[in-house]
């Protein structure tokens, strides 16, 4: 009875002793596959992150010259400025700029930069064309369409966008000083693509609207001129886009108002010479809202910017002329203060 105890119980050691090396061989398979799916999950965290970053900042920058690019449509009722192209091309960098006459109720605009240095490079060209009637002398209605091109390269990625705009624009003007105010609503679409490590985002749709008023021109009275300059500006660029099964929510509004006022005043003295003292001040504000689901957290960003100008110039019956220009800007703004002092005297013989 013992004997056989005995022999039963040598036989099942090696039996036990080989349920516990399969146990310890499929708890490190199971810790293994654990470590690798959380590394895999963390990498392609990280690459949603930061292909939300780059978008986010392609973005901004096709905002930012979408606004500063809009076409100044004063000229078609003050009569300035004529039909013109320039043109300053180099080996890795160049501009272009094209203008139609303001004579014309159909009428053209084009612009484009680019510039190559090493592994960074930064293309953008804008192009407006439009039409439009005479309600009035003093009033003008019209139609447009607007495409803008964005490509930018760094060392780790690639961006790019393009896309189209159309809509409507009014132009009117003061009937006692050449004073102009005029607004447009524009919308349509684009397309932006991110590469990242040689990985593409595909180029999700983009729905964009822009609206825009202006107030510039001068107002004259005898010896000063004012001259004004009021920029509203409201744009809002809406993506939505699909990567890896997950949503990837882009979009942002931007809020751009700069209000600037210069004076000119011009004294005679009694030898004939003139006596002007001119000066002014602007004040920018740049919001920028980003709104949608994210996988990096954007606070509202918010950029404010103050310049003042000063100076005067003295103008003799003889032809002499003295001039000194002084300015600071960056004031109220986050960004350090510039100021500078330019003095010049001109003389004729």
């Amino acid at each position: 009875m013992n004997k056989t105890y005995a022999q039963t119980a040598v036989h099942a050691e090696p039996v036990s002793l080989k349920r516990t090396k399969s146990a310890l061989r499929y708890a490190v398979l199971v810790l293994a596959a654990l470590i690798c799916g959380s590394g895999i999950e963390g990498h392609a965290q990280a690459d949603a992150a930061k292909t939300e970053q780059l978008m986010f900042q392609l973005q901004i920058a096709r905002m930012n010259r979408l606004i500063r690019h809009q076409p100044d449509l004063s000229p078609f009722l003050s009569g300035a400025g004529s039909g013109a192209l320039n043109a300053d091309i180099k080996d890795d960098k160049g501009t272009l700029t094209f203008s139609s006459g303001v004579d014309r109720r159909l009428w053209a605009r084009a612009n484009g930069r680019w510039d190559e240095d090493g592994l960074r490079m930064d293309k953008y060209g804008f192009g407006a064309m439009g039409v439009h009637v005479y309600v009035a002398p003093t009033l003008i209605v019209g139609g447009m369409i607007e495409a803008d091109y964005l490509a930018q390269a760094g060392a780790t990625s690639d961006r790019k966008g393009m896309g189209a705009m159309a809509g409507s624009y009014f132009l009117a003007r003061n009937a006692n000083h050449p004073l102009f105010f005029d607004g447009r609503l524009l919308v349509g679409k684009a397309s932006d693509g991110i590469r990242l490590s040689g990985q593409g985002t595909g180029q999700p749709d983009t729905r964009r609207g822009l609206a825009q008023l202006r107030l510039s021109g001068q107002l004259r009275y005898d010896v000063t001129t004012l001259t004004p300059n009021i920029l509203v500006s409201h744009a809002v660029d809406d993506v939505s886009s699909t990567q890896r099964g997950a949503r990837i929510g882009q979009s942002l509004s931007m809020q751009h108002i700069r209000v600037g006022l210069d004076f000119r005043q011009t004294m005679r003295h009694m030898n004939g010479a003139r006596f002007i003292i001119k000066g002014g001040g602007a004040v920018s504000d740049t919001s920028t809202r980003r709104y949608g689901y994210s996988a990096f957290l954007m606070p509202v960003e918010r950029k404010r910017n103050g310049r003042v100008n000063l100076g005067f110039s003295y103008v003799t019956d003889a032809g002499g002329t003295l001039e000194i220009d002084s300015f600071v800007d960056g004031l109220g703004g986050r960004a350090r203060q510039n100021y500078g002092l330019k003095a010049g005297f001109d003389i004729r013989f």
